[in-house]
């Protein structure tokens, strides 16, 4: 792994495994296929900003609960049918879809044009997150979909990114030269050796 790919994969892993168990909705989305999201990658910032995201993991994950009790029957986020046809969609776990649908491009006769879709129930149409990373000394949090007030509380998390040491949390500010980190004066001042030993790490 070169420098900057272990740069990226800053969040150490216990802080990783603890957002994803405490907010599933959310993150739903965190071992999906890197074809399907970005969150295959992790949280791809430093543990100064764990409690950043985690306040605003906590404000969340009760929105995209309610916008699934508000869309009960919100169609699969792969083929378009009702989740009632996918094995485990009440319980929100990845299931099959057990659609049979017509393939309207094929020039087959029945049966051999039809298909079975096999959605692996990451594309659900519940907003999760689909990438966490730093980008420009701040924090970035993408959704697959939301609400307003779902990404006017992701603003102002990113916003109080810029005030807050990426890599401790204390108070901090952008700093320039090479990348541009949000640093306190003290992980600014020895940004070499904590490269250095994360590198190590």
């Amino acid at each position: 792994m070169d420098t900057h790919s272990r740069e990226m994969k800053a969040m150490k892993e216990v802080n990783d495994k603890k957002l994803v168990k405490a907010f599933p909705l959310l993150y739903g989305d965190r071992s999906a296929p890197m074809q399907s999201t970005a969150m295959c990658w992790g949280f791809s910032t430093g543990n100064g900003w764990f409690d950043i995201i985690w306040d605003l993991s906590s404000k969340l994950e009760p929105l995209i609960q309610k916008f699934i009790d508000d869309n009960p029957l919100a169609p699969c986020g792969g083929c378009g049918c009702k989740k009632e046809r996918h094995y485990g969609w009440k319980s929100w776990k990845p299931g099959k879809c057990l659609a049979i649908h017509i393939d309207p491009e094929s020039e087959e006769e029945p049966p051999n044009n039809y298909f079975a879709c096999f959605c692996d129930g990451y594309r659900s149409p519940h907003p999760k997150a689909s990438q966490v990373k730093e980008k420009f000394g701040g924090l970035r949090f993408y959704m697959t979909c939301g609400t307003d007030e779902i990404f006017d509380l992701i603003e102002k998390a990113e916003a109080l990114s810029y005030k807050t040491c990426e890599e401790c949390g204390e108070p901090g500010e952008e700093r320039s030269g090479g990348w541009i980190h949000t640093h306190c004066d003290h992980c600014h001042e020895n940004w070499d050796k904590i490269r250095a030993k994360r590198w190590e790490e």
